[in-house]
């Protein structure tokens, strides 16, 4: 049984904070730099001989860095790594002719992981450029699953339905199971599999219902999107890309001056990521009760448990109750 502890398997960049959209409930701060393609060759070889092999993209948009996408792709196919999934929006494009041109060089470079597109009520992109992007991947690729549609679970699931109903129009398909756990979008000679994240209250999420909702999450331990090396544009290191992952306290370094190896010393060094990983989120929170912290409510949310965390609870509380827990 492998050990409770901070294990990543998979590096997850987000090369650019920059998105052509500006949904109304996106919590990512837009701007700013973009990822060293140089500095990110180095790391991805450094993790390879570290027996860290899989590689993932998110953003910010992150076909708006294609050339970051497409460096990493070509080196992590000559290291034989494993791509996971890339995060977009699908809408991004000026034309069908640049759509064409950028996805056929991230496919050259070797890129063929999965291609994940966010659909929902609070993405504000075009659905028929979604539409549009999807038959595109679909042609070039030639495989009956070209995307799957990831939908943010949550009280508006009715408008995400339209959007989705209204997405398989424009591609001859229909809508099957949905909301379900078999969720799909399909036709003759295609289908979508769509599957749910959880919403996550925290940040500008939590003026839409309290977080504090009655009842704690079942389990304590962080297990996806945990465990992860999630490089940020400026080169930062957090073990998580979950909505607490800007806070400084989940820190573990930078692959501008940090090796693999480094990176999780510096995560068993901060005794906030270590108590996370190895103890679990309940002892956590069992501690600062006794020690004299009361929480509002009850939350099923572990990414906001983990935000408020970091955000709410007094540093010096907070720091006592890790050290009950670690010595």
């Amino acid at each position: 049984m492998r050990p409770r502890t901070f294990m990543p398997d998979e590096i997850l960049f987000s090369p650019t904070l920059r998105c052509n959209l500006s949904c109304r409930r996106c919590n990512i701060k837009q701007g700013g730099r973009t990822l060293s393609t140089g500095k990110a060759l180095g790391f991805i070889r450094a993790c390879h001989r570290s027996g860290i092999d899989k590689i993932g993209f998110t953003g910010g948009e992150p076909f708006l860095a294609l050339g970051f996408l497409c460096a990493v792709s070509r080196e992590a196919v000559r290291l034989g790594m494993t791509f996971t999934r890339l995060m977009t929006n699908g809408a991004w494009f000026s034309s069908k002719k640049d759509l064409t041109q950028r996805l056929s060089r991230l496919f050259r470079s070797g890129y063929d992981g999965e291609i994940c597109v966010s659909v929902d009520a609070f993405h504000s992109q075009s659905i028929k450029k979604t539409a549009v992007f999807i038959e595109t991947v679909s042609a070039l690729r030639n495989r009956p699953d070209p995307v799957s549609i990831a939908w943010v679970k949550d009280t508006q699931w009715l408008k995400t339905k339209e959007r989705l109903e209204r997405l398989a129009s424009l591609l001859g398909a229909r809508l099957v199971g949905f909301p379900g756990a078999r969720a799909r979008i399909e036709s003759g000679s295609f289908f979508i599999k769509i599957f749910p994240i959880a919403l996550s209250l925290a940040g500008l999420g939590q003026d839409m219902i309290s977080p504090w909702r009655g009842e704690w999450f079942k389990d304590d331990l962080c297990k996806g999107p945990g465990n992860v090396l999630f490089v940020l544009p400026d080169g930062s290191v957090k073990p998580c890309c979950g909505y607490g992952s800007d806070a400084d306290i989940l820190s573990i370094g930078s692959i501008l001056r940090d090796s693999p190896l480094k990176l999780l010393r510096n995560a068993e060094k901060n005794i906030f990521t270590r108590t996370i990983f190895s103890k679990g989120l309940h002892p956590i929170r069992r501690a600062l009760e006794s020690g004299g912290i009361s929480f509002p409510g009850r939350t099923a949310d572990h990414c906001f448990f983990c935000y408020y965390l970091s955000s709410s609870v007094p540093r010096r509380s907070l720091r006592r109750a890790l050290r009950t827990l670690c010595g």
